[in-house]
């Protein structure tokens, strides 16, 4: 798995999901909490995706606004769990 597979893996969970199918605006760097788009609900489902469909448990400490403000963020923070998980 690489980075732009998994923004795009993510970009379609959200997309199809969350907005369901409501997603022609979604880019990369979209404010997803500022816009009420991902909530705790929401976040905690989009983890378990990622955990299934990635094989990747994204750590609690790893869950903070920064880390989950847009796709691309959510992006780089499961690969860097994956990548922390593969040294």
């Amino acid at each position: 798995m690489n980075q732009p597979q998994l923004l795009a893996g993510l970009t379609r969970y959200v997309a199809e999901e969350i907005l369901e199918g409501d997603a022609e605006d979604l880019l990369p760097t979209t404010p997803l909490l500022e816009l009420g788009i991902l909530n705790s609900l929401e976040t905690a489902r989009l983890m378990a995706f990622v955990e299934k469909q990635y094989g990747i448990r994204v750590p609690d400490d790893a869950m903070r606004v920064e880390n989950l403000s847009s796709l691309k963020a959510i992006a780089d923070m499961v690969y860097a769990c994956a990548q922390a998980r593969q040294a």
